[in-house]
């Protein structure tokens, strides 16, 4: 049977305003995602699907990565679910010592690529990565660093099972990295079922970044210092190559024909600029955010290696346990443009500012229409 989950009555299972675990056997493989409802009055009407970068976990992502993601879920009264990468570990010889190197990851449809109709995904003297097994068989080739699993197919069984089980109204996907190249592929395939997507320092691999199905809201962020997965330049620190951020959004707002253009300039915490393109077809809006300040890291947070660790719910895994992390601003920052596109449309349509109908209180100092 290709899905089969291990708990019987999900909704039974759920403790709120604490992370709960679902396992289940997904194409053969043991899977699990994470789940925190807050404990609010109300009913929460809206899902977000928070996905960790490359070597990450869920709970790294909600602990170390976005700062404590759990108390955003509070805040702004949102169902969050962490899914869990395919993981294994690559034996690594120190001397006559061998440590187990934890690696995961998400298949996005192009990490997994060598291949792409212009060359390939990476230069012939680029960093080698450890090889998933599941790309035996298949046109991986030499630059994929991902699983070769379907990811893709895992995360929507996650999104239907949620759905299932309560009442949301608004699907939401937020992506860290190799999570932010699988939430930009989630925002092609299923732009139906989903509401908006945000795409973090996530850009797909050159000459594979897909186009959306149908209508969908999506913002990009990057960080000018990236040079992991560089916003603007094409080549990464270790040879491999990614589609920069204007070229995505030039692809959307023309198959979406947006024909108003704003620029915001923030200046309160890191030096931001953000582009929100409007008046499309469909009512779609695309926004592209890059943080001068920052580099391969989510904002809000100082440590560019956060994440990479596990916490007793996860406790199978062989990583570090996480520390404490707390993000000032940054969670704010990202879910205002996520969840509130009105609340955004209104400031833009009275061609004011005022940044006391955002909870982000970022210091605004420019605003520009063209």
């Amino acid at each position: 049977m290709k899905y089969l989950l291990s708990l019987v009555l999900f909704c039974n299972f759920i403790v709120a305003n604490e992370m709960n675990r679902i396992d289940m056997v997904f194409d053969n493989e043991p899977r699990h995602y994470l789940v925190f409802k807050p404990d609010n009055d109300s009913k929460p009407k809206n899902l977000v699907i928070g996905i960790h970068g490359y070597t990450g976990s869920a709970t790294g992502f909600e602990k170390e990565t976005t700062g404590g993601f759990n108390e955003s879920a509070k805040k702004y009264n949102f169902i969050a679910v962490y899914p869990q990468g395919l993981y294994f570990y690559e034996d690594q010889y120190f001397g006559r010592f061998m440590r187990k190197n934890y690696v995961s990851s998400w298949n996005d449809l192009t990490a997994s690529k060598t291949k792409t109709p212009t060359g390939e995904t990476c230069a012939v003297d680029a960093v080698p990565y450890p090889k998933y097994s599941n790309c035996k068989g298949t046109d991986a080739g030499r630059c994929a660093w991902s699983s070769c699993g379907n990811d893709i197919g895992f995360l929507k069984k996650i999104i239907d099972d949620v759905k299932n089980n309560y009442d949301v109204e608004n699907i939401y996907v937020l992506g860290v990295s190799n999570g932010g190249k699988i939430a930009h592929a989630l925002a092609c395939e299923f732009p139906k079922l989903l509401t908006g997507v945000m795409n973090v320092i996530g850009s797909p691999a050159l000459g594979l970044a897909c186009k959306p199905k149908g209508p969908i809201n999506y913002v990009v962020y990057g960080g000018l210092k990236d040079d992991t997965v560089p916003p603007i330049d094409i080549v990464s620190w270790d040879k491999y190559f990614y589609t920069p951020i204007d070229t995505i959004v030039t692809n959307w707002k023309s198959l979406f024909n947006c024909k108003e253009m704003n620029t915001f300039l923030y200046d309160e915490y890191d030096s931001i600029k953000e582009t929100v393109y409007s008046s499309c077809s469909d009512g779609v809006k695309i926004t592209s955010i890059l943080n001068m300040d920052r580099g391969h890291t989510y904002p809000g947070v100082n440590d560019d290696n956060s994440g990479y660790c596990k916490t007793n719910i996860q406790d199978e895994i062989l990583i570090n346990d996480c520390r404490s992390n707390i993000n000032i601003w940054g969670n704010d920052f990202l879910l205002e443009r996520l969840l509130n596109w009105n609340s955004l449309e209104i400031i833009i349509n009275k061609g004011i500012i005022d940044t006391r109908q955002l909870n982000f209180r970022g210091k605004f100092y420019a605003f520009i229409t063209t």
